[in-house]
């Protein structure tokens, strides 16, 4: 089964997030004035099973609108706004985008009933709609176009698994969990930052990170850290080893920084060259800090992965992988990556020996065909400079 973007998912998802929470905003809107009117025996609408229809297509159809303009639009052109600005021009936007849908939409709806009998006017449906609860509309959609704003801007910061399992509390208590790490970082990176300086070093970083996130998530993965110039991924077991999921992720990502070859050569002189080291077992996740609450793992697990992706650099590989993580996968799927014993060896912080094993893609274009590694031109001539 073909695997949907995760960049198309993460859309489709904020877009009915969006509408959803439209739709709801509308309800209660309803629910405010019925209640207002059995309090003061002045009905404003009247109670039938088409009012409610006709509330839930007007939340469809102006929270779509709202949402489809927000992600293929609004998005964009707020990129390099901060958050207080991005979440006044999102608010603004919301407002007046849904008030001028929702004119539309009840003049169509007019239009609709009112025109075979003739008596439909334009002029006074717009007039009767500025003038009537209009006022109280606006500062409604206000609030709910702030409320919906602000979340939406949190979980684009903080990511959306971390953010539901901040909400619902689920490393409130610590508890023992098996997961796969991944440690990707840069090759040539103190190197890279000294000849480009920081800003641009910085850019470049960003674009990396931004650029990557789309494997990440397509294959399962959650970006736990970004520490200096690495990115910390990490699955649950399951999630991880299911499909070869991790060691996917990783050349699916190769993939892609290959396919964007041109904007890095064009904007950096280089493209980015990069190395991972991954490792399974239990770590402990829970909630620490006081004024920042953050989630975290601790264990030897973690570690490990580190100590195995510095080893990378040592050995001349794109990717190292533990003896216990390899064996979590299924003969069958791994044999398609070749897997070659690179060693068992001490690492740094760590009593017993690790057993560390390489895979190689035959689709990769980053290896050569007896499996050395191949630098980047640009990477190459960086590091002949260096040496002279």
């Amino acid at each position: 089964m073909r695997r949907i973007s995760s960049k198309i998912s993460r859309n489709l998802k904020s877009v009915a997030r969006i509408t959803a929470g439209f739709v709801v905003a509308f309800y209660i809107y309803l629910a405010f004035f019925t209640a207002l009117g059995h309090a003061y025996k002045e009905f404003y609408y009247l109670n039938d099973a088409s009012l409610f229809f006709r509330i839930t297509v007007i939340g469809l159809v102006v929270g779509a609108v709202v949402a489809v303009s927000d992600v293929f639009f609004l998005s964009r052109a707020t990129k390099n706004l901060n958050f207080i600005l991005t979440l006044f021009v999102r608010t603004a936007f919301y407002v007046t985008l849904s008030l001028g849908v929702l004119l539309l939409f009840v003049i169509w709806e007019e239009y609709v009933i009112l025109n075979g009998s003739g008596s439909f006017s334009f002029e006074s449906r717009v007039r009767t709609f500025f003038s009537g609860e209009f006022p109280v509309l606006t500062l409604y959609l206000s609030v709910v176009a702030f409320i919906i704003s602000s979340f939406r801007l949190v979980i684009q910061r903080v990511g959306e698994k971390k953010f539901w399992n901040a909400v619902t509390g689920r490393y409130h208590t610590p508890h023992e969990e098996e997961r796969v790490f991944m440690f990707l970082d840069l090759y040539s990176s103190t190197m890279l930052a000294e000849l480009m300086g920081h800003e641009r070093y910085h850019n470049l970083l960003d674009d990396v990170f931004n650029d990557i996130a789309d494997p990440i998530s397509s294959f399962g993965g959650e970006v736990y850290q970004h520490v200096g110039d690495s990115v910390v991924v990490t699955w649950k077991i399951q999630e991880g080893t299911r499909e070869l999921n991790c060691i996917r992720c990783f050349f699916a990502i190769l993939d892609r920084i290959k396919g964007l070859a041109e904007k890095y050569e064009d904007r950096y002189q280089h493209v980015p060259h990069l190395k991972a080291g991954l490792h399974s077992g239990k770590v402990i996740a829970g909630e620490v800090g006081e004024e920042k609450v953050e989630i975290v793992f601790h264990g030897d697990t973690v570690n490990t992965a580190s100590r195995i992706q510095g080893e990378c650099k040592k050995m001349g590989e794109q990717i190292l992988l533990s003896k216990e993580l390899l064996a979590l996968f299924p003969e069958e799927e791994l044999a398609h990556y070749s897997p070659q014993e690179k060693g068992t060896i001490f690492l740094e912080g760590r009593i017993a020996r690790v057993s560390i094993y390489t895979v190689s893609d035959a689709g990769s274009a980053s290896r050569r065909k007896d499996g050395s590694m191949m630098w980047p031109r640009s990477v190459c001539k960086r590091v002949c400079v260096k040496a002279d």
